[in-house]
């Protein structure tokens, strides 16, 4: 799937692709309205429906992602409840076993992420994220979401990297879609972001690599290309299918 000799630098999105995006869904979905209905007095059916309706109004914006934005909407202390169910935050399967790999490589690796820093230092303080890795960028540090490709023009000019010798492995398809805009060309799309959930389908399965876990992007596993031709997307995706499920 990687050549991983041709490999300069390898950028990670953090949940939903190294870390189990089942806490911030839990958070989301189910903390957080159960909080807000006794808060507010309303029923939790009631509160699930206006939270999810102010959450579609800034879907792939930076305020979908600011802590400060929903803080100031809802009256309440975020990361305050954010830090009441902190024991569900975990990696995903092989995520350890791969930032552990690539320390033996000759590559870059860094964090890049929608997530709010305060957010991130939630999850560092509780597993140390960012001791696997070299660097790591918060879309808030450039006021620009992912899904925005002058975001990643404006991370160019902070941190070098050469998007021909770069992959990019993030489960969100609008943020690999700005990313190829760019013109990173290695583009891998975990499809368990979630592991509480079932499999999440790709809307390209032409543009994006798509992975069951992260164990496929093992040095000893990966099916090894030197030119993107070689085996194509979909023939990868379709194999792929058809493979077993990524074991704990």
């Amino acid at each position: 799937m990687i050549d991983w000799q041709a490999i300069e630098t390898v950028l990670f999105d953090m949940d939903g692709t190294l870390l189990d995006l089942h806490y911030d869904n839990y958070f989301w979905l189910e903390h957080l309205p159960k909080f807000y209905a006794k808060h507010k007095g309303w029923t939790e059916t009631k509160t699930k429906n206006w939270l999810m309706a102010q959450f579609k109004t800034k879907y792939h914006s930076l305020d979908f992602y600011c802590i400060d934005h929903w803080e100031a909407l809802l009256g309440v202390d975020i990361i305050a409840l954010k830090k009441e169910i902190n024991h569900m935050i975990d990696f995903l399967p092989y995520a350890q076993d791969l930032l552990k790999q690539l320390t033996a490589l000759p590559v870059k690796t860094a964090i890049v992420t929608n997530a709010h820093r305060r957010t991130l230092a939630i999850k560092d303080q509780v597993i140390q994220i960012t001791d696997y890795v070299d660097e790591d960028f918060c879309s808030h540090d450039f006021q620009l979401p992912k899904e925005d490709p002058e975001f990643w023009s404006a991370l160019a000019r902070t941190y070098s990297f050469n998007p021909a010798t770069t992959v990019l492995v993030d489960d969100n398809e609008r943020v690999l879609a700005s990313a190829a805009s760019f013109g990173i060309q290695q583009l891998v799309m975990p499809l368990k972001p979630d592991s509480m959930r079932p499999l999440q389908k790709m809307r390209q399965p032409d543009e994006f690599i798509g992975i069951h876990c992260l164990s496929e992007l093992l040095h000893n596993k990966a099916v090894r290309i030197s030119k993107p031709g070689l085996i194509s997307r979909r023939k990868y995706n379709e194999r792929k299918k058809k493979s077993g499920k990524c074991k704990n």
